[in-house]
């Protein structure tokens, strides 16, 4: 088979969506919506009074507490507007110095380093390729103000030791739990461990709010009660007992911290419906896609050439992606003449996850190409993905086991 043509949707970077030719897609979502999911979308365009900021926000939040057991929960439009939200409440300046995963998409970065902020890459870990504690502690200087971990494709980070580490360098905490909702270890969900948690609901997760939305949690009181005037453009309202409720204005605008300008990063009342009705079946979501990777784990055990990564007792990786290693070292071939076979014999839509964020010319351009990531050097240029979505079926997985044995069997030759 020769090699389809390379074009996606509109718009689309990522090389998600379906493209002629090819016998398994990388589809542009994971999952068709629910008939109650769409219904509680319609019932907001249908019922609701307010549009945004009413009582299904309200709701989201309530129920995005209760299932994380975060203190705090504020939804957002996006995620990067959460961890927008979470760089503000850092107290982030220029001069400040803050460990940011080499390895993640450029939305965790942009961020913090757009606060002027100096980013210092750190390594991922050999064995489970998210952020590493011992390098992170080793980068620590005194300058270094915040931690910034990801919970990449699924797989939790080793909160506990990072918690130790800022606690001992008095540093703040940051989550990006975008490609985690329901991730855990020992029973604790992801983005309630740090002082702020960063939750994505962008069309590609495994739950979507209509294709963008997100949720900050916040640990501190203190700093919860700044988020509502941060997130909308310093609105508030004017102390109560007014005589006429009209003067001097509806509404007052004022500053939550000093010389800081909000923003509006407001999320819709439909969204938040939708995203109540999600987390009722989250859990059961990500048993899918747990279940999906233990089989292909379990298949892929027999091919010494293809590593994945391990699963620490007590993690709840949720694969949000299946990644691999692929080592054909001993036969002279890489990567991308596996995934030549892939693409071109199997017609399997095997795609190459973001590069590390130091190569791509907008963190060169703006001083943050200096790294000390040897893992990440030595590991990411043979990684990729599989095609990925919820619910595959079983003889896809089984085609995607096939193809790459038959690949790396072409190519030993």
């Amino acid at each position: 088979m020769a090699n389809p043509t390379q074009t996606t949707k509109t718009g689309d970077a990522s090389g998600r969506g379906s493209v002629s030719g090819y016998k398994v897609n990388f589809p542009a979502r994971m999952r068709v919506y629910s008939e109650a999911e769409i219904n509680a979308v319609v019932n907001v365009m249908r019922n609701a009074e307010a549009q945004t900021q009413g009582e299904y926000l309200r709701q989201f939040e309530t129920d995005f507490k209760a299932y994380t057991g975060a203190r705090h929960a504020f939804a957002v439009d996006n995620c990067t507007n959460a961890l927008r939200l979470a760089a503000t409440l850092c107290r982030l300046a220029p001069g400040d110095e803050v460990l940011i995963p080499a390895y993640t998409f450029c939305a965790t970065a942009i961020p913090f380093g757009s606060t002027g902020a100096r980013i210092v890459w750190t390594d991922i870990t050999p064995d489970t390729w998210v952020a590493d504690p011992h390098d992170i502690e080793k980068k620590i200087t005194a300058r270094t103000t915040t931690i910034v971990v990801v919970h990449l494709l699924g797989m939790p980070v080793d909160m506990p030791a990072i918690m130790e580490i800022a606690r001992r360098h008095n540093l703040r905490v940051v989550e990006d739990c975008a490609q985690a909702p329901g991730a855990s270890l020992n029973g604790q969900k992801v983005g309630t461990f740090g002082d702020y948690g960063c939750f994505s609901f962008h069309g590609a997760k495994n739950i979507t709010t209509l294709g963008e939305g997100g949720v900050l949690t916040v640990r501190s009181d203190e700093d919860a009660a700044l988020v509502p005037g941060l997130r909308h453009n310093g609105v508030r309202g004017f102390p109560a007992g007014r005589e006429r409720y009209w003067v001097p204005a509806m509404s007052n605008v004022d500053m939550d911290l000093d010389s800081l300008w909000p923003n509006n990063f407001s999320i819709g009342e439909a969204q938040c419906a939708l995203g109540s009705q999600l987390l009722k079946v989250l859990d059961e979501l990500n048993d899918v896609t747990i279940a999906q990777a233990a089989r292909l784990r379990a298949a892929l055990a027999e091919i010494p050439e293809l590593t994945v990564a391990r699963i620490p007792d007590g993690y709840r990786h949720i694969f949000h992606q299946f990644v691999m290693h692929f080592d054909g070292s001993a036969f002279g071939k890489n990567r991308n003449d596996l995934l030549d076979f892939l693409t071109g014999e199997a017609g399997v839509r095997a795609i190459v996850q973001y590069h590390p964020l130091y190569r791509y010319p907008l963190f060169q351009k703006l001083g943050a190409a200096e790294q000390d990531c040897p893992i990440l050097e030595g590991w990411w240029d043979n990684s990729f993905s599989f095609p990925w979505w919820i619910g595959m079926p079983d003889e896809t997985l089984d085609y995607l086991v096939d193809s790459v044995k038959a690949g790396i069997a072409s190519l030993k030759g």
